[in-house]
């Protein structure tokens, strides 16, 4: 620990403003990280099965199309999805 009283006291400051910062620079919270969940997963496979049953009843120029469309627009917010996760060091 630092015996500077101003870096102590700087730190001691952020501890009280911010904790989750503070733990992060400390290297307290250095073993978390995000993983899927049941429940992500009993979301996404029905929507995927609905999705490709949608995809299977149109006719083949239109769902590639769709699918040419919602991935122009989904791929800026999968960006910012995966740049929001925090690293695990």
């Amino acid at each position: 620990m630092d015996d500077d009283p101003v870096l102590r006291s700087l730190a001691d400051d952020l501890t009280r403003d911010d904790p989750r910062l503070a733990a992060l620079l400390s290297g307290a919270g250095a073993g978390r990280h995000r993983t899927w969940s049941a429940h992500r997963l009993l979301v996404a496979v029905p929507i995927g099965v609905l999705l490709l049953t949608v995809g299977l009843l149109l006719p083949p120029t239109v769902a590639i199309g769709v699918t040419a469309m919602a991935l122009a627009v989904a791929s800026p917010l999968a960006v910012c999805w995966l740049l929001s996760w925090e690293r695990p060091d």
